[in-house]
Order: C-alpha cells, then sequence, then structure tokens
C-alpha cells in the first residue's frame, strides 16, 4: 500500500474527484479527512471509506472561510494528531443554465467556420460572479495551504496537491474567464510556494484535469443536442472521450506517495489531448 499510515485532508470530499481522489487514498492505506457543505454526501463517503477498512472523518465546512478552515484543521488533528497529505480539491465552476448556454455558444465558436464573434460575458459578468470564482477556489486554497504548511513544515515532510483546470493554462474555458482566472491563480501559487517549500522536505504540485466525468460536468454536456456533443468530443478531444475520475485520483495518488517525492511545482494536466486544440 503507497500511502499506508498516512494522514490525509480532502476538500470537496463528498463527490466528484474529491471523492474519488479520497476512495483510492483509502484503498492504499490511507486515513482520511473529508469536508464539504453536503453534510448527507459526506457522511456517505465516509461511509464507503470505512468499508473499505480505513478511517475516516466528514466535517462540514466552507473553505472559502479562514475561520472554518482553522477549525477544520483543529478537528483534524484533534483525530489524527498530524497531517501528511492536503487535496485542495472543492472548487466551482459555471454549471447554471447561463453557464451552460455560454459553453455551447463558445462550442460554436470554436468548431464552425462561422466568422467570430465576441461571447459578451465578460462585459456582462456581475461583481458577485466574479468575486465567488476567486473565494471558493483560490482563497480556500491558500486558507488550506497555510494551515497544512504550519504542520508539515515543523515536521519536514508533507504533500500538497492543488486541483486545477486545464482552464487555468489554455483558453479551454473563455465561456467562463472568471473560473479560467481563478484557476491560473492556483496554478501560479502552486509554482510559487512549492519553490517557497521545497528544502523543507514539502512537495508542492497541481493536477489541471481537462474535461472529467464529474456531476456538474456531465449535467452540461447532457444539455447539448447530440449532434454538439458530437462536435465537442471529436472536435476538441484528440482522444474523443471524457476523462474519468478514476485516471486523475490514480494520478493524486502517485504524487501523495513517496513515488512523487522528486515532483515539485508540477503542472500535471490529464486532458486526452485536449490543450493542443487550443
Amino acid at each position: 500500500m503507497k500511502l499506508k499510515g498516512r494522514i490525509a485532508l480532502v476538500t470537496g470530499g463528498g463527490s466528484g474527484l474529491g471523492k474519488g481522489i479520497a476512495l483510492a487514498f483509502a484503498r492504499e492505506g490511507a486515513k482520511v479527512a473529508i469536508c464539504g457543505r453536503n453534510e448527507e454526501r459526506l457522511q456517505n463517503v465516509k461511509k464507503e471509506i470505512e468499508e473499505i477498512g480505513s478511517e475516516a472523518i466528514a466535517v462540514k465546512a466552507d473553505v472559502s472561510s479562514s475561520s472554518e478552515v482553522k477549525e477544520l484543521f483543529a478537528k483534524v488533528l484533534d483525530r489524527f494528531d498530524t497531517l501528511d497529505i492536503l487535496v485542495n480539491n472543492a472548487g466551482v465552476f459555471r454549471s447554471d443554465e447561463d453557464g451552460v448556454k455560454d459553453r455551447i455558444k463558445h462550442l460554436d465558436l470554436v468548431t464552425t467556420p462561422e466568422p467570430r464573434q465576441s461571447l459578451h460575458i465578460t462585459r456582462n459578468m456581475s461583481d458577485e460572479n466574479w468575486q465567488k470564482m476567486f473565494d471558493v477556489n483560490v482563497n480556500s486554497v491558500f486558507y488550506c495551504t497555510r494551515e497544512a504548511l504550519k504542520i508539515m513544515e515543523d515536521k519536514g515532510y508533507g504533500k500538497i496537491i492543488n486541483i486545477g483546470s486545464i482552464a487555468g493554462i489554455s483558453a479551454a474555458s473563455s465561456h467562463s474567464p472568471n473560473y479560467s482566472a481563478a484557476k491560473g491563480a492556483v496554478v501560479s501559487f502552486t509554482r510559487a510556494v512549492a519553490h517557497e517549500v521545497a528544502g523543507s522536505g514539502v512537495c508542492v504540485n497541481c493536477i489541471a484535469p481537462g474535461y472529467i466525468d464529474t456531476e456538474p460536468f456531465m449535467r452540461g454536456l447532457n444539455s447539448m443536442t447530440p449532434e454538439q456533443r458530437n462536435r465537442f468530443l471529436m472536435q476538441l478531444v484528440p482522444v474523443g472521450r471524457i476523462g474519468r475520475v478514476e485516471e486523475n485520483a490514480a494520478l493524486a495518488v502517485y504524487l501523495a506517495s513517496d513515488d512523487g517525492n522528486y515532483m515539485i511545482g508540477q503542472i500535471i494536466s490529464p486532458n486526452g489531448g485536449l490543450v493542443m486544440s487550443f
């Protein structure tokens, strides 16, 4: 088992990629703390981890709040005494009706020979929509990393994995410039902190997935017509399919284990070749 005896915290661990990573860590022997805002989902994942044979705690917390992050870490330390692995997975992106419509406009823009025109997204974006992306996708990463480093640097060991997005390294999400900006900040933060703390024995890296089969993304994909879905997969994703949560979770296991000890400040993007399209 690659993570036997390790203590891991996965934010946004109640569903999607966070759930997949939490379960993968448990299968490799880690004791896992998960947090999120949906108590029922957290308890369901906790039960699944325990059925694997590992220990788990589920903490309801809003990681965009500095004070709630401090309380979260206090609960993790109270239960497990230390922390070896942090996965900053909690995040939001535009999955509402308007977001889906803008995604389809973007699809038409990049896959048809029609004359280029503006999507008129940035000019109509509210302050609230801009700020929400940074509160959840960026501030939470800083708050959790700050608390984790207080533990990891002092003991000379730790793994921090930030979940970014292909949106932070390409124009793949130009239908969501606020999301792209926030994930771009996560990428830059990863590189800076990785170099800052490398000498302390803490490895910081970032997984920047392409399109994967999480509930919010699939909801948007399923709202497309069959013709639109075909254009999306065949013209934008060279491998011709959506990525699986398990494929990304396996990468997280690698980075969290001793196999990844020489990985410092890396931005790794499992995206099926999508980045070549932009």
